[in-house]
């Protein structure tokens, strides 16, 4: 079975300025890059198909190892909607005449495909099972399109869960198959052309997804063709399992899909630039060469939601948030103001005093120790906060230039048995609170942007929270990343100043959580030191002699 990767640039777009849902344009060709090397990896005969574009920046100037490229996605004949890019996607799907597998340029995968996956008569990632957007866009197929072709029109009125095949990686031996795929397709998107272009911006990226994933589902249900799932588990709008997990490299994955927010999320671009600069520098250096040689910022940020001025720097960031008003900065405390006056009946002139002077004046009239306490530990987060971005633009050289210690880790967990050879410490530019409530708020390291009611707090006896405070410069924010327990007690004994051998914290974490068995500990302790290393947090090396 050959392996397809399918590339075009529509018209109107430049891979040197567009992102393509990216942080910003490098990132775009990056998975490209990385994508591709990887299937090299366990795959000789891999094929492009392509435009002409395509083919001058992946293959003359980026110089990606395929065996066979074919240009022919110019000049097609397809039903044109502005934004409705997944045709051109479907359509190559008609163009084999034997078994294939297309995989997206944003999978990386790390070990081979399994081989009863190659024998099935169709391939797809997984199954997509009532994600809210397939429920209000196949909703309004049913409602209120005028042709709905019978296989998707039976999937409607069973009025079951809707199910989507997730097109990661789409292919099989039942190649025909793709055809009448195409020509469904096809048909419903020429007989509904009135009612897509009055779909909003945000629901016709979404659209795109329904069109190839649920009609695919639609027609192979109906045809009784049996389809091969890469992952076994049906994913529903509650899953948190991560499809981007790079600290878990360079030996503990074997697949990886960078699929939809993730794209837009700093932690994933940078580890994504990490990787392709580790693994493969020579076509890291080529990315960076492009737009270098163009004149153009290699990490200009495009993310839609970002504040303009690119690129920023974190000297600006800090200027700019310590000028911010104290209603701004103090923000969670004046909720927790607003809610103990609420509960106790107080009333505050909010209007004439700042935020400390009100929490002194309510210190003076509350006698719940316990709200005292909540109200106390607020405030002295985000002041503990305030400090810490003053201290960034004294570190910043070393968050900018973090990649020596990013190899080292690397380094460090090629070794299957690394936790018998490593020894780690404190980054100097770690950033961390503690706290007795939890405070956090814009932890949105993967997809997830965490929901955490301020006021609840008041509601929650006291615990022990460590907050590490991390720079995203693409999004021009500091994330707060709040950590489990294992993690937080790691930070807790490690120092700046000393490496700490792994056995020593083995011995310390494992008495500490001593109702927890030790290799549970090890895993966890396994999860942690990974992220914490490849975001800059610890420094892991392996020992060395004295």
């Amino acid at each position: 079975m050959k392996i397809v990767h399918t590339f075009w640039i529509d018209e109107g777009k430049d891979p040197l300025k567009d992102s393509f849902g990216w942080c910003s344009a490098p990132y775009h060709l990056m998975s490209w890059a990385l994508s591709c090397l990887q299937l090299h990896q366990f795959y000789e005969d891999l094929e492009l198909i392509t435009d002409r574009k395509g083919k001058e920046l992946l293959i003359d100037q980026l110089k990606l190892p395929y065996k066979k490229v074919r240009v022919e996605l110019d000049d097609l004949d397809l039903v044109q909607i502005p934004g409705l890019w997944v045709m051109k996607k479907i359509y190559s799907y008609t163009l084999h005449e034997q078994p294939f597998l297309n995989v997206d340029g944003d999978v990386y995968v790390y070990n081979p495909f399994p081989d009863e996956l190659h024998s099935a008569p169709l391939i797809a990632q997984n199954i997509e099972q009532d994600f809210d957007y397939y429920k209000e866009l196949v909703g309004l197929v049913g409602d209120s399109f005028p042709l709905v072709p019978k296989p998707i029109k039976d999937q409607i009125d069973k009025g079951k869960e809707i199910q989507a095949s997730n097109a990661g990686i789409f292919g099989g031996k039942n190649h025909a198959f793709f055809k009448d795929y195409f020509q469904v397709v096809e048909q419903f998107i020429a007989g509904n052309q009135e009612q897509i272009k009055s779909l909003s911006p945000s629901q016709l990226v979404n659209f795109n997804a329904v069109v190839e994933q649920y009609i695919f589902c639609c027609l192979s249900t109906d045809q009784g063709i049996k389809v091969n799932y890469l992952l076994d588990t049906v994913y529903d709008p509650s899953f948190f399992e991560s499809f981007a997990n790079f600290h878990h490299l360079p030996n503990n994955i074997a697949f990886m899909h960078a699929l939809g927010d993730y794209k837009k999320n700093g932690w994933v671009c940078d580890q994504l630039a990490h990787r392709l600069r580790l693994d493969y520098p020579e076509y890291f250096a080529r990315v960076m060469g492009l737009f270098e040689n163009n004149g153009i910022a290699s990490f200009e940020k495009t993310v839609p939601d970002a504040s303009a001025g690119l690129p920023i720097t974190i000297q600006r960031f800090t200027s700019n948030y310590l000028s911010k008003p104290e209603t701004e900065q103090f923000y969670r405390t004046d909720q927790i103001l607003s809610g103990i006056c609420e509960k106790e009946g107080i009333s505050l002139d909010r209007d004439k005093f700042t935020i400390s002077e009100l929490k002194e004046d309510l210190d003076r009239k509350l006698t719940d120790a316990l709200m005292l306490r909540v109200l106390d530990d607020v405030y002295e987060f985000e002041l503990e906060k305030l400090r810490l971005i003053e201290l960034l633009q004294q570190s910043s050289s070393d968050l900018e230039d973090g990649f020596p210690a990013i190899q080292s880790a690397n380094e460090v967990l090629k070794n299957k048995c690394w936790q018998e050879m490593a020894e780690l410490k404190l980054a100097p530019n770690c950033k961390s609170i503690r706290s007795e409530w939890d405070w956090s708020q814009n932890s949105v390291l993967f997809t997830r942007i965490k929901i955490n009611p301020i006021a609840n707090n008041l509601l929650l006896p006291p615990h022990y929270y460590l907050t590490i405070l991390l720079w995203d410069r693409h999004h021009q924010e500091v994330i707060e990343c709040l950590l489990g327990p294992i993690g937080s007690y790691l930070l807790s004994i490690l120092k700046e100043e000393d490496f700490t051998q792994m056995s020593e914290l083995v011995g310390k974490v494992a008495t500490f959580f001593e109702l927890i068995d030790e290799k549970r500990i090890l895993e966890m302790m396994d999860e942690e030191i990974r992220f914490l290393a490849y975001s800059g947090v610890i420094h892991l090396r392996g020992i060395r002699n004295t």
